[in-house]
């Protein structure tokens, strides 16, 4: 016995000196398991993170993944949808074009392809058909080209004069900015006097000016998924008597807001970080283009993201910042008694330039007041769309509600470009805030959302 254990060790000795001849050595790592979007959103405890970008991230997610109420699988929702509604669109569809890739491909997102609140809430007719055509009152065009051209015509018709003749003289241009404020289209949808004490903050926040490092007013844009579009084709919200008909608004799961922030780049704004577009930007007061350079090259600098989904019936909450705002709306050499951080500083009447073009207001000091929830899904996210300019953009936090359902997580959550204004010592909500949106005032509650705006 004692000799057959012997050969046995010395066979067992010769196989692993000739394996080890052939066995990678310490600098050698076996290749990781390949981690696409789709691999992400298979039901698990805890979801993995993905290590590639494929064609399955074109995909937008039904709903956020994992289990247990902890915050890591609503903020990789959120990665995962913002890679998907910025994935580059197919025009004639309005949806990821799955033959392009966000790594290649010239920017240009699924959400910006989403009709506008003022495509929708029109004062006369019909809102405008989806994609351009597609929708339920219209036939699919003969090409993307056609269909685009389609969009732009039925969107310098609702211009004022002076900013219309401007726009026909150039037709790449796709943006028309004309909200100094958020809060302008969140004011005339409210129309609300008396709100409580919470609301009245987020209004006066959100209805005054952001002046950007240039002298600059951030302008805002809103779009409507096709999901939340089809519900109010049908309950014919866009008139006083479809919403007093429909009632108390439930939307169907799916339903997506985007409410997106533009900074006006100048010399001191390096554009290969941000996501930009040519626009024409005018004042809402007389309708008349800003006097400077106009159209502009603006640059996306916030995100909100909402979507209703099965496990979030009060909405998931995604908001998005371009990582260089602190220096594009933060002076740090400036002291706090000069540069009172989120203060308004520009006078009403607003005006943003003076007739030369020149900065007419002293910038704000903005100062982000929510910490990050997702440094680990931003480093991992920002690698993986490294080379493109999304790769410059992080997510603040996803505020939701817990398998248990209430208290909100976190309790606060809020955007330094979207909600600047608003007292540190009482940090805002998004649920909060939302909570009292209503179809009018003393109307029908709008299922959290301020979009619902009756023209007619």
């Amino acid at each position: 016995m004692q000799k057959i254990a012997i050969s046995v060790a010395i066979l067992l000795t010769g196989l692993a000196i000739a394996c080890s001849r052939n066995t990678p050595g310490p600098q050698m790592t076996a290749t990781p398991a390949v981690i696409n979007c789709a691999a992400a959103e298979v039901p698990s405890n805890v979801p993995p993170t993905p290590n590639t970008i494929d064609s399955t991230c074109a995909k937008i997610p039904t709903d956020m993944n994992g289990t247990g109420d902890t915050q890591p699988g609503p903020d990789l929702y959120s990665w995962l949808t913002f890679v998907a509604v910025n994935w580059p669109v197919d025009p004639s569809t309005c949806t990821g074009n799955t033959n392009a890739s966000i790594l290649t491909a010239t920017p240009d997102p699924v959400w910006l392809s989403y009709l506008s609140d003022d495509d929708i809430f029109v004062a006369s007719g019909s809102p405008a058909n989806w994609c351009h055509g597609t929708g339920p009152q219209g036939a699919r065009f003969a090409s993307a080209d056609e269909a685009r051209a389609a969009q732009r015509t039925g969107r310098l018709a609702k211009l004022p004069p002076k900013v219309r003749a401007l726009a026909e003289q150039h037709p790449d241009v796709r943006l028309f900015l004309h909200h100094s404020s958020k809060g302008h289209g969140l004011i005339s949808t409210t129309k609300l006097t008396s709100v409580p004490v919470p609301l009245k903050e987020i209004l006066d926040a959100t209805g005054q000016p952001v002046t950007d490092q240039n002298g600059r007013f951030v302008r805002y844009t809103i779009n409507i998924g096709p999901i939340e579009y089809q519900y109010i084709m049908q309950n014919k919200l866009w008139t006083a008597a479809g919403q007093q008909a429909t009632g108390a608004l439930t939307f169907t799961n799916g339903a997506m807001e985007f409410k997106a922030a533009w900074k006006v780049l100048g010399a001191n704004d390096d554009l290969t970080r941000y996501f930009t577009q040519k626009a024409i930007v005018y004042n809402d007061e007389d309708g008349s283009p800003s006097p400077g350079p106009n159209p502009v090259t603006v640059g996306l600098a916030g995100l909100h993201i909402i979507q209703k989904t099965p496990r979030q019936p009060h909405w998931l909450w995604s908001t998005f910042v371009q990582t260089d705002v602190d220096m594009a709306f933060n002076n740090p050499n400036c002291p706090a008694a000069q540069c009172p951080p989120n203060v308004q500083t520009a006078p009403t009447p607003y005006v943003e330039l003076n007739s030369d073009g020149s900065p007419r207001n002293k910038p704000v000091q903005v100062v982000g007041v929510i910490p990050t929830t997702a440094a680990t899904y931003n480093s991992a996210f920002q690698g993986l769309l490294k080379g493109t300019p999304w790769a410059n953009y992080r997510l603040i936090s996803t505020q939701w509600q817990g398998g248990s359902g209430p208290p909100t997580k976190p309790p606060k959550l809020g955007n330094p470009l979207l909600e600047t204004f608003v007292s540190q010592t009482n940090p805002y909500s998004c649920l909060d805030c939302h909570n009292f949106a209503q179809t009018s005032p003393g109307g029908s509650k709008s299922d959290f959302s301020f979009v619902i705006n009756a023209k007619q």
